[in-house]
């Protein structure tokens, strides 16, 4: 039974590196591997007492303890695009080394460095739960992590706290292992490694399953919403009431662009085009490509004049934009038509209005905005 905890944890490490050889993409998987790994072979060698030497033995664990708390918490950052500074992984392996250094030579205490590597590695948790304080404000399964990793860190205190004083310099490593200490340090880093390990799979798996919505829901050649993520993103929004405007816009001329320059020139255009309608949105604002030169908008709630200059913005800066695979001072212009969506309007008779709109801002000359209060 001595051996069950490092064992399992060396499973958890085997079982993140199965899991990012399935998805390579998941790289951060690997460092969650490590950590485990770093935590099951530390606790082994306390138990099995390599190195034999007490001072030796005690300096190898605290140091593979520590980097397998800065792997993980590396890892669990490069999953949102972040990572730990070199000042923080060097401060918290010179602090925690330096302290049980101390009571390993200057001042001699077992409970010392007990004391010092537990509440240590408590601190260097919370420090990288600082560094990901913006989850908070994040998915489910960042918030989900966070909590985790607050658990694991608070767990430290009350357990080393409470049992410490049961450990006596003069215990072998067998009587150590059945001190009250050592057995609540068992249960409770089984508990956490298994929590923790359970809700880094999980949000392995939210994160894929997200990218695979993101996928269904986008339009691969822009990036912006396809016809089903625009619907997907309105439904959600319709729940809380909402109200603003839905905008159709058409590039003028785009069969003329593939003719003279070629698909490969026309997708160029289309992309380049997709920027400019998405540099001039706010965060509720949705842009959709609904099929070819055809676009879709939704702003959200403002006064029509505000609405109106929003679109103008953005007509103007397609006019003014020079399209890298086009030749110099060829200008690309579109027409937009635009309608109010209100309260428990259907969203695709609101598209179909401003298609109508846009029809004839076309038909009065092109390169236009032009409303449906206008219109009618």
């Amino acid at each position: 039974m001595l051996y069950v905890l490092p064992a399992v944890l060396l499973l958890f490490s085997l079982a993140f590196v199965v899991v990012w050889a399935v998805d390579k993409l998941r790289r951060y998987l690997l460092w969650c591997a490590l950590c485990f790994l770093c935590i099951g072979l530390a606790m082994l060698a306390q138990l099995v007492d390599i190195p034999v030497d007490d001072g030796q033995n005690t300096m190898l664990t605290a140091t593979v303890y520590v980097l397998g708390a800065l792997a993980g918490g590396h890892g669990i950052l490069r999953r949102s695009g972040l990572s730990l500074s070199l000042w923080f992984c060097v401060a918290s392996l010179v602090l925690i080394l330096g302290g049980i250094i101390c009571f390993l030579y200057l001042y001699p205490s077992l409970l010392g460095r007990v004391y010092v590597l537990n509440l240590g590695l408590a601190c260097v948790i919370l420090g990288i739960v600082w560094h990901l304080r913006g989850l908070v404000h994040g998915s489910p399964a960042d918030k989900l992590i966070l909590g985790m990793l607050v658990l694991v860190a608070v767990q430290f205190f009350p357990r080393t706290l409470l049992t410490a004083h049961s450990i006596v310099s003069e215990d072998t490593p067998v009587d150590f292992a059945f001190t009250p200490f050592w057995q609540w340090t068992v249960f409770s880093t089984a508990v956490a490694a298994v929590i923790a390990g359970l809700v880094l799979f999980a949000a392995a798996g939210a994160d894929r399953f997200d990218e695979l919505v993101h996928e269904r829901d986008s339009d691969p050649l822009t990036g912006l919403l396809n016809r089903r993520g625009l619907e997907a993103h309105m439904l959600a929004m319709e729940r809380n009431n909402i109200s603003g405007w839905v905008v159709a816009c058409d590039i003028d001329y785009f069969k003329t662009i593939n003719d003279v320059y070629g698909h490969a020139t026309g997708d160029a255009v289309l992309k380049e085009f997709a920027d400019v309608l998405q540099s001039h949105l706010r965060s509720r604002d949705l842009a959709a490509r609904t099929g070819g030169e055809e676009f879709i908008l939704y702003l959200d709630d403002m006064p029509s004049d505000a609405a109106f200059a929003l679109v103008e913005n953005i007509r103007e800066s397609v006019t003014t934009h020079e399209f890298s695979r086009l030749s110099t001072g060829v200008n690309v212009t579109c027409s937009f038509g635009v309608v109010r969506l209100r309260h428990k309007d259907d969203l695709w008779q609101a598209v179909e209005r401003a298609d109508k709109v846009l029809y004839a801002a076309k038909e009065a000359g092109r390169d236009r905005t032009l409303f449906e209060e206008n219109f009618s």
